[in-house]
């Protein structure tokens, strides 16, 4: 911690003299430069216009407007790859009767780790390829553009986490983004990580997505400039001020009393003050809000400080409705969850009616590609998980609660001879084969993701899927542990090291076994299938993972009735 404090008072004599702190954003990833033309604006307010990409039916359809679906069934996931399925209505074109705004702002947040839609369905919506697409027909339009994100960019505080964040902050460098709220996520990665990935170069500051809050400061310590207090972004010649708020509904979560966490929070209207003074003074022709919180906490936020001609708030549902809700002349927004939609701000001229247009576009896998750059950094990713042993970690392990071990198929096989023919047979066999080399169709541009905890937590043997933890004595790696390799019997019916080797017993001298024993341990592989029904299977077939599930039909496929 010593050391720790040493870096602080020289981050302290930098900040000093002007320069600021480096984003750890790999050499290798090269910068998109958005375009640079368009009208300057007033902070004059004009009752705005909203649209929704989802609202209306084309009569026609290119590819960029092709039909496209809503998101139906419920059932969440919590591991952070993927993101909710697309059915339903057809989708007018993109930004259609917006004319030329002077300037775009792209807004996001609550990615909650989803850096792209899980490969185990297609259909599903989000990614930051998809997301780098809709840049490239932004751009493709002439429109100056550039993003800001209200935050909580990962869903857990682990070192695989890290590692996305930092790939998620290099795709919205690229993309163009500018500003990213200090949400509750962005904290429990801890404040020393947090000054890690700042920028030191003055010249690139401007250009970088930075951490924003008005009312945190790390370290107590707001010399140190992260987060910064507010940020002014030239888009097109448009002046958008930005800065962002931590609510007090979050307070005692982020930093509790009495605990030691280095994160200060000072009261967001105080804060706001001084900020909103100085993005003025600064020439911001519109003043937008990050507000990380309830839904409520920013619609009080719009009210008492009509300065802000957009609010975007985080703290809402998954799949939020697609029109602003106005709160005197401001605009409240919302995004959702998973990066599955993101929102379209269109920011027209002074003296146009309206000034602003606005569209919640959902990413679906019709109208937008991917995109070689998001898929460079998907593999760099995946190839950090793998530097990095990620998979492997001791932080992962979890006590196995009955307190056996897995013994894999092949020894379940031994004795039900009949249900591992069926399985062998079954795609369940053959879900780790799909993490190395894809699906059919995926195969020429597929990542492996065999070093991807999140994704071996469905694809191997004794995983916790929903926590993305493993099981001690579950699978480590294809070389130190193949035989448990896929979708396993285990993975329903529990570890069975134990059900196997009294069995063999049992059946070697019947005298040589304790009878009850014996029956606890049968009882104890049992798995009735009410329960398969309402629980087991949706631990992986998730709404992200398998939205079309359905139980009787995917239970048809691999029942095994036999207990030979």
């Amino acid at each position: 911690m010593s050391s720790f404090r040493n870096w602080i008072s020289n981050a302290r004599l930098v900040a000093a003299s002007g320069v600021t702190l480096r984003w750890l954003i790999p050499a290798s990833v090269a910068v998109v430069p958005f375009a640079i033309a368009g009208i300057g604006c007033s902070d004059t307010a004009d009752k705005p216009v909203a649209s929704n990409a989802s609202a209306q039916s084309a009569a026609t359809a290119s590819r960029d407007n092709a039909a496209v679906t809503q998101p139906t069934k419920t059932v969440a996931s919590t591991k952070g790859e993927s993101s909710a399925p697309t059915t339903g209505a057809t989708k007018r074109p993109l930004f259609e009767g917006w004319g030329t705004p002077s300037a775009v702002i792209v807004l996001s947040g609550e990615q909650d780790g989803y850096l792209e839609p899980c490969g185990c369905s297609e259909t599903q919506s989000g990614g930051m390829s998809r997301r780098a697409d809709l840049f490239e027909k932004i751009r493709a339009k002439g429109w100056p553009v550039a993003a800001v994100d209200v935050g909580n960019l990962t869903k857990r505080s682990r070192r695989q986490d890290q590692i996305k964040f930092e790939a998620i902050v290099a795709a919205q460098q690229q993309l163009g983004g500018r500003a990213i709220a200090v949400g509750p996520k962005e904290l429990a990665l801890g404040p020393d990580y947090l000054l890690t990935q700042q920028v030191i170069d003055p010249t690139t500051s401007d250009a970088s997505p930075n951490f924003i809050s008005a009312n945190v400061t790390l370290f107590d310590s707001p010399e140190i400039g992260t987060p910064r207090r507010e940020k002014l972004i030239d888009v097109g010649g448009v002046k958008v001020g930005v800065t962002a708020v931590l609510g007090r509904s979050l307070h005692e979560t982020v930093s509790p009393a009495g605990v030691t966490t280095n994160i200060t929070l000072a009261s967001p209207e105080d804060s706001l003050v001084p900020v909103i003074s100085n993005l003025k003074q600064a020439g911001a022709d519109i003043l937008v809000l990050l507000s990380h919180g309830s839904v409520a906490e920013a619609q009080e936020l719009a009210a008492r400080f009509p300065e802000f001609a957009i609010v975007l708030t985080a703290g809402g549902p998954d799949d939020p409705k697609p029109e602003p809700t106005p709160v005197g002349k401001s605009w409240v927004l919302q995004t959702g969850h998973k990066g599955k939609s993101v929102g379209v701000l269109g920011i027209y001229p002074a003296d146009t009616s309206p000034r602003f247009r606005f569209e919640l576009v959902e990413l679906d896998n019709v109208r937008f590609r991917t995109n070689p750059a998001m898929e460079l950094l998907m593999k760099q990713y995946q190839q950090r998980l793998q530097e990095e042993a990620i998979s492997v970690s001791p932080d992962l392990v979890l006590p196995v609660p009955s307190g056996d071990t897995y013994a894999g198929a092949e020894k379940c096989g031994e004795c039900h001879k009949q249900a591992y023919a069926k399985w062998s047979k079954s795609k369940h066999a053959a879900a780790f084969a799909s993490l190395k080399v894809g699906r059919k169709g995926q195969e020429a541009n597929w990542v492996s993701r065999v070093y991807d905890p999140e994704c071996l937590a469905c694809h191997v043997t004794g995983w916790d899927p929903q926590q993305v933890n493993r099981y001690e004595s579950g699978y480590l790696s294809e070389a130190e542990t193949p035989h448990l390799i896929g979708q396993q019997c285990e993975n329903c019916h529990g570890p069975g090291a134990k059900h196997s080797e009294l069995e063999w017993k049992f059946q070697k001298d019947l005298k040589s076994v304790d009878r009850a024993e014996l029956l606890a341990a049968r009882k104890a592989q049992h798995l009735d299938l009410e329960v398969a029904r309402k629980n087991t299977c949706y631990k992986c077939h998730d709404n992200d993972n398998s939205p079309h599930f359905n139980f009787d039909k995917y239970w048809a496929e691999v029942r095994h009735p036999w207990r030979d």
